[in-house]
């Protein structure tokens, strides 16, 4: 690898994983403070507490990685790759399956109906969240098992034909099927079929203030209008994230070191960027860390 590239990645690497683990630590730190406060919803600060400590956990194992890459001890130990491999991917689904689960939260929330159906189906969701959040990580273990015997490293000969690493992996096509359809595709179809409700709904009850004149700024309205645009650019970056893991993972051999880093660099970035979101778009992360930048 280029000095100048490796130079690069290591600043891009500190960057991220300095301001990504300080925001999704906060994101852990305080979803845990408000989840204790009884005047809080428990439901969603519980959420935002799992998603902060995922995303930890992530970017901590990306920033191992990325000096493990570096530093070519994949190389010698391919083994290592594999668990690094799988431990990443798990940590992505269940990130994934996190914001779909926030997303439900909001569209159960912000939906009003009195069908006796509904109702139950909102106090069950509320009372199985827990067990919902358990569950979908040990789907996410389960999908991902496959990575031990279906990865492949390998390592050319000619190492200019082969990413800046010096090696490239390639992955069963039948796990790259599978994997993208129930560890994306189900999550994510839910993730816009409950955004899609959510918009509905808040443009029902704007039409309905519109009619009775009342006050369209109402903080509960923003709230809720905040809330959902929280999950449409988180939606919108676990869309964009998983394109740039299938593009990764389908093109073993990518020659041009510029589209390999501009890669790198969407993949390290993805924890900090849902960490920004969650902070900008919630109203108390937000004033709580703007407050520890002032301090």
């Amino acid at each position: 690898m280029k000095p100048e590239l490796r130079i690069t990645r290591l600043v891009i690497l500190a960057i991220t994983g300095v301001s990504g683990t300080f925001l999704n630590s906060i994101i852990v730190v305080l979803n845990f403070r408000f989840w204790r406060d009884v005047t809080t919803s428990k439901s969603y600060n519980r959420l935002l507490f799992v998603i902060g400590l995922t995303n930890t956990i992530l970017q901590v194992h990306m920033i191992f990685d990325a000096i493990l890459e570096t530093s070519s001890l994949y190389l010698l130990h391919e083994n290592l790759f594999s668990y690094m491999l799988f431990f990443g991917f798990t940590l992505i689904d269940v990130n994934i399956w996190n914001t779909t689960w926030l997303s439900l939260l909001c569209c159960v929330r912000l939906v009003n109906s009195s069908h006796c159906i509904y109702l139950k189906i909102k106090a069950k969701f509320f009372s199985s969240l827990h067990h919902l959040i358990v569950s979908s990580v040990l789907f996410a273990v389960t999908i991902n098992l496959p990575l031990f015997w279906t990865t492949k490293l390998h390592i050319p000969a000619n190492t200019t034909d082969s990413q800046e690493s010096g090696y490239f992996i390639t992955l069963d096509e039948n796990f790259i099927i599978f994997g993208s359809i129930f560890g994306f595709t189900v999550p994510f179809s839910m993730t816009c079929v409950s955004i899609g409700f959510s918009i509905c709904t808040i443009l029902r009850h704007l039409r309905r203030m519109e009619r009775s004149d009342s006050h369209l700024t109402s903080a509960q309205l923003q709230g809720y209008y905040r809330a959902v645009k929280t999950m449409v650019i988180r939606g919108l970056l676990d869309f964009l994230f998983f394109f740039i893991i299938v593009l990764g993972v389908s093109v073993p051999l990518i020659l041009n070191s510029t589209t390999y880093s501009v890669l790198w660099l969407a993949v390290h970035a993805y924890p900090t960027s849902q960490a920004f979101i969650l902070v900008f778009g919630n109203p108390k992360l937000k004033s709580a860390v703007c407050g520890l930048m002032k301090c």
